[in-house]
């Protein structure tokens, strides 16, 4: 089989569009999917977590939970995914979408990556809300970035 297609999935119509055209690409290729699912996080839950805390010691720190939207993205994925007769791994995490996207087209030598074009401003543009100009800036394999 060939290399696997990597896709962004969060449930926005962006998102859908993406995993058609991917859905599209794998059944061309004759390879299988990979649909990533990622809730942001505020916060960077592997970095110090030292602050506010009372006493000498740190915080506890529990394992992150991904959020309940994550758990039905995927399984609205994996509904259209089995529709169209592909077989996918799903990949739920938390952090940053563009990170997560270009950590698994690598990690899997991934054919393409396909992501949906959310329209943002320039200023959010320049704090770094565009996750697909991130992924084919860093990808290092073929991006498709799909409009919705």
């Amino acid at each position: 089989m060939t290399a696997p297609v990597v896709v962004g999935y969060d449930g926005s119509d962006a998102s859908q569009a993406a995993l058609d055209r991917a859905i599209e690409e794998a059944k061309a290729a004759g390879s299988s999917l990979v649909v990533v699912t990622v809730a942001p996080m505020p916060l960077d839950v592997a970095g110090p977590m030292g602050f506010g805390t009372l006493g000498d010691g740190f915080a506890t720190t529990l394992p992150p939970v991904d959020p309940p939207e994550v758990g039905a993205a995927i399984d609205a994925a994996r509904v259209r995914v089995e529709a169209a007769g592909l077989s996918a791994d799903y990949v739920a995490e938390s952090g940053d979408p563009a990170a997560a996207l270009v950590r698994e087209a690598r990690d899997r030598s991934a054919a393409a990556v396909v992501v949906g074009h959310g329209h943002h401003s320039r200023f959010g543009r320049w704090l770094g809300a565009d996750i697909a100009v991130e992924v084919e800036r860093t990808a290092g394999c073929p991006v498709i970035v799909v409009e919705p």
